[in-house]
């Protein structure tokens, strides 16, 4: 089955061209993984010049909210959408700015010890985040109305549990939720036999109203039966607390609301019964008192009075007979009894549908164990990373924090620690730390790894490390790696033949844009310098029949036909002969036909190319080879011819602006030009020496002109650097050159003597 990635739509601001809103609308947006042997993933490399939107594409498919500014939207193999929201992309970045290697250890190894225990411990965590944070304090607010340290259904616990009173203790702590329990603790008391069980039979009506009222309960049981005086009189209090509340009400009438007598004093008959009840509320001792107010004339008596309390403890009180009292007492107790049964075992029967016992059992023994870790990933640390830094990299359990894995680096912790504490080179650095962001990504659930120029950062010590650990540890991931740099195509097909397809990234505002797809045949000629040199004989008629301008074409050889000929037997001297057509203040003319014929075995029909031909070069719009065949190719002849003749110019031009000899003979290179234009003498003012300055700056730093076309020499590179920028960056670089030879001429034409 093809893995096949559609985008449909790219867009960043303004910096994709208007076609990436569309992308559904070609066949452009696609980009299809070379399936990797024997594994599930794949590889797609997009070759992407500087300038072109590569670190923007990173940074869109990067993106986790859908912005009118930023989004994109695709499908893996037509199946459902995915977008910001989707999360589907892991992306790695350049390591340079990475300041430490982020994460815990398990997000790093996997065994299958390991991978468990870690899953042990996490559902572990979870389930007793989830009881002690949520579930547990719900529970016992709605069942049992507690809610804090001090109420009295969680106090009655401590005295016939005390470890189930600690833990409920800080269970409902708002502050602490559980954080201070031990989970070793807690799953002893859960395996533990309690020695009691909950009552199945029971007074629900007499049990809810024992729930909702713990301050009337708890003030019943305090009463000392034995300790209060009675008071026959008490029974008029009541009396009296029900009449006064009327008469207050209805004082102004002049006929008894109750008995319809007219010939009454209200006023004079609430002043008595107010002070009657004073009287005899006075002389209560302070315990019947409290037992009046807080007991036997609660207002909560008057809605709920399922155990006859009201009329029990004011016969008590009245009569000072306890019998009945006692008897509700001991029947209240047991209610009391039997909630805090239910509350111990709430938190006992806490993992009832879960087996979190067995699962603490699993994990207690796995700690007790070495861990077992997968022999890639200790082959990766030991073999591929520990090799190149020369420091060995160490698993090992932290018993100060939880038992957890951590990795050391000698004797310091490597993860989360700054790099330069590490005491490793930049090299090092680098390299230590692409290398876990890469085993991040293989144990990432991501389906997709973005790799931004993976080797940018490194020398040739590394790359081909680099190109192994992509290709081996990313195997079942389907990668997008992203490339301005020919030697990680090169290195990804030695460390496993035929193991991606290749796209060119366009971006540009002409011509067609999105991931255009390089054939297999280009790919190759990429990779081999003799399959290039196949094509360029027109092998099996390849190349000729796709050539769309042989003069161009032939003038678009010229840097690479100088360097093939300087490393093979060269017994026309085309070495000279072209070098001498690579410089704008020379007057030579070549046939390349001739040229052709002799190294390659191709014979045009003839091309007399000169110097000044190439000077009058009209680069704008070149179209040299067939690009939907050759798309590679055609830009790197276009580009390639377009540096070819700014060179020559810029070369021209400052020679005759500043009247610079060329002796005959003597090899007079770019950067000598630069120097000698802009070497100023020792009476030029401070301004004029700024000037040369920033000139001389501007012209040797400027990308069209640099390396004096050396990259065809020796590696015969042909490929880079002449694709490595972006076309419209390309033209607004060559329009700034255009732009400073006009100022120059304009400025100090044969003013130097």
């Amino acid at each position: 089955m093809a893995m096949k990635l559609e985008f449909l739509k790219l867009k960043n601001n303004s910096i994709f061209q208007p076609q990436f809103e569309t992308l559904a609308d070609s066949s452009t947006g696609v980009i299809e993984f070379k399936k990797l042997p024997r594994a599930s993933g794949g590889i797609a490399v997009v070759y992407a010049p500087n300038g072109t939107g590569k670190s923007t594409f990173t940074n869109t498919v990067k993106a986790e909210t859908t912005t009118e500014e930023v989004c994109f939207e695709a499908k893996y193999n037509d199946g459902n959408l995915i977008m910001p929201e989707s999360k589907s992309f892991f992306i790695i970045e350049d390591q340079i700015n990475r300041n430490i290697i982020p994460g815990e250890t398990s997000d790093y190894l996997i065994g299958q010890d390991i991978k468990r225990e870690y899953k042990l411990k996490k559902q572990i965590s979870d389930a007793f985040k989830l009881a002690f944070e949520d579930e547990l304090p719900k529970y016992f607010k709605n069942e049992f109305k507690v809610t804090k340290v001090s109420d009295f259904y969680l106090k009655q616990v401590q005295t016939k549990h005390r470890a189930a009173f600690e833990f409920i203790k800080d269970i409902v702590n708002k502050q602490s939720r559980g954080k201070n329990i031990h989970q070793d603790e807690f799953i002893e008391f859960v395996k533990s036999d309690l020695g009691f069980s909950i009552s199945e039979d029971i007074d629900e009506l007499k049990y809810k109203f024992i729930i909702d009222n713990s301050s009337l309960v708890e003030e019943l049981l305090a009463i000392d039966l034995n300790a209060t005086v009675s008071n026959h009189e008490v029974s008029i209090i009541e009396q009296n607390d029900d009449a006064i509340p009327i008469l207050r009400k209805y004082k102004k009438l002049h006929t008894c609301i109750v008995c319809d007598n007219q010939n009454y004093n209200s006023e004079a008959l609430l002043n008595a019964k107010s002070e009657n009840r004073k009287r005899i509320y006075d002389n209560l001792d302070t315990s019947t008192k409290k037992i009046l107010d807080k007991i036997a004339l609660s207002p909560i008596l008057i809605s709920s009075d399922p155990f006859n309390i009201k009329h029990t403890v004011m016969d008590f009180i009245s009569s000072g007979n306890n019998e009945t009292l006692s008897l509700i007492l001991s029947d209240i107790t047991s209610f009391v009894n039997e909630i805090v049964v239910r509350e111990i075992y709430a938190i006992h029967d806490t993992f009832r549908d879960i087996p979190v016992v067995k699962w603490f059992e699993e994990y207690s023994h796995l700690l007790e164990c070495q861990p077992k870790i997968d022999n890639e990933e200790l082959s990766y640390i030991k073999e591929v990373i520990s090799e190149n830094i020369s420091r060995d990299i160490l698993v090992v359990r932290d018993e100060a924090n939880d038992n957890i894995f951590k990795l050391m680096l000698g004797d310091q912790p490597l993860l989360n620690t700054e790099r330069g504490d590490m005491h490793l080179s930049t090299g090092e650095q680098n390299f230590i730390s692409l290398a876990f962001a890469l085993l991040l990504a293989r144990h990432s659930d991501k389906e997709f790894v973005v790799l931004d120029d993976p080797i940018s950062s490194f020398d040739s010590v590394y790359k081909n490390k680099i190109a192994f650990c992509i290709v081996k540890f990313l195997e079942d991931k389907k990668q997008i790696i992203l490339s301005h740099n020919v030697d990680l195509i090169r290195l990804l097909q030695y460390q496993l033949k035929d193991c991606f397809n290749l796209y060119m990234l366009n971006n540009s505002d002409n011509g067609v844009n999105g991931f255009i797809r390089v054939k297999d045949r280009e790919k190759n000629i990429l990779i081999n310098l003799h399959e290039m040199i196949k094509l360029f004989q027109n092998d099996k008629n390849e190349l000729i029949p796709y050539i769309k301008d042989q003069r161009l074409f032939l003038m678009a050889m010229i840097p690479f036909m100088r360097g093939y000929a300087h490393i093979t037997k060269d017994e026309n001297d085309y070495y000279t002969k072209l070098s001498v057509l690579m410089h704008g203040f020379e007057s030579a003319s070549v046939d390349l036909s001739d040229v052709y014929n002799d190294l390659f075995g191709y014979k045009f029909s003839s091309e007399e190319v000169s110097v000044q031909d190439v000077l009058n070069l009209r680069y704008m719009n070149l179209d040299i080879i067939d690009s939907a065949q050759y798309p590679l190719l055609s830009k790197t002849l276009e580009q390639t011819l377009i540096y070819y003749h700014i060179r020559m110019m810029v070369e021209a031009e400052l020679v005759d602006i500043f009247n610079i000899p060329v002796v005959e003979g003597d090899i007079l290179l770019l950067t000598d030009i630069i120097m000698k234009a802009f070497n100023p003498k020792t009476d030029d003012t401070e301004e004029k020496k700024d000037a040369f300055r920033d000139y001389r700056v501007f012209f040797t730093s400027r990308k069209t002109l640099l390396n004096e076309f050396n990259h065809f020499e020796g590696n015969m590179n042909i490929f880079q650097p002449a694709i490595d920028i972006e076309s419209n960056a390309l033209r607004l670089e060559i329009a700034k050159i255009e732009s400073t030879l006009n100022e120059l001429r304009e400025k100090y034409a044969y003013q130097r003597k």
